[in-house]
């Protein structure tokens, strides 16, 4: 007798929870909400009223599948917050990865303006500017050096030839000189032969 009343305990006390376990698809919060709701109207009575059907739902369902909605509109509310954030975060990922792409751009076009220019007193030249440049004064620097070389052998011609001149010079007044000698002594031999030959 213990034992039956056990059972008939036991009994009452599940029945409810399996009546509501198995007879309330709603609550279950098992499937999408279309199916819910599918479940809920192919376990409704029918009404009809003439050419009209009508189910009839307990209310405790449309409760429990109202309460699985608001369930589900909050999820996802939150899981678009979620997202949105995500989405705000990549945003900012994005802008930043530009802004560094932007700057990475500029350091690259002025470092290729660097190599592509040089310095020059003072001035940035385009590296064909700046060899023209040089290569100008190279030019000019050998043509001054040519230049300067065949004045050089000019003058050292026209030395010699002058050097040349003066000795000649220098040569024809020595004898000029001695010649002059000559004479001048030719002329006392013979002014002190006719002193001495007016002197008793």
């Amino acid at each position: 007798m213990r034992s039956f009343l056990c059972f008939v305990f036991l009994l009452f006390s599940t029945a409810p929870f399996l009546a509501q376990q198995s007879g309330n698809s709603a609550q279950d919060g098992d499937g999408s909400l279309e199916s819910q709701f599918e479940t809920i109207l192919s376990q409704s009575n029918r009404y009809r009223e003439g050419s009209r059907e009508f189910k009839v739902v307990p209310r405790d369902r449309l409760d429990a599948f109202m309460k699985n909605v608001s369930d589900s509109i909050a999820t996802y509310t939150t899981r678009i917050g979620e997202l949105e954030s995500q989405h705000a975060a990549l945003q900012a990922r994005i802008d930043d990865t530009s802004s560094e792409v932007a700057d990475r751009d500029a350091l690259i076009a002025e470092l290729n303006e660097e190599r592509d220019t040089v310095g020059l007193l003072g001035m940035q030249l385009d590296k064909g500017t700046y060899s023209l440049i040089m290569w100008s004064l190279v030019i000019g620097l050998l043509i001054a050096l040519l230049i300067a070389l065949g004045s050089t052998r000019i003058a050292a011609g026209n030395n010699s030839a002058l050097k040349r001149e003066r000795d000649k010079l220098a040569e024809e007044l020595e004898q000029s000189r001695k010649s002059r000698l000559t004479v001048e002594q030719d002329l006392r031999r013979q002014l002190q032969d006719e002193i001495n030959k007016r002197l008793p």
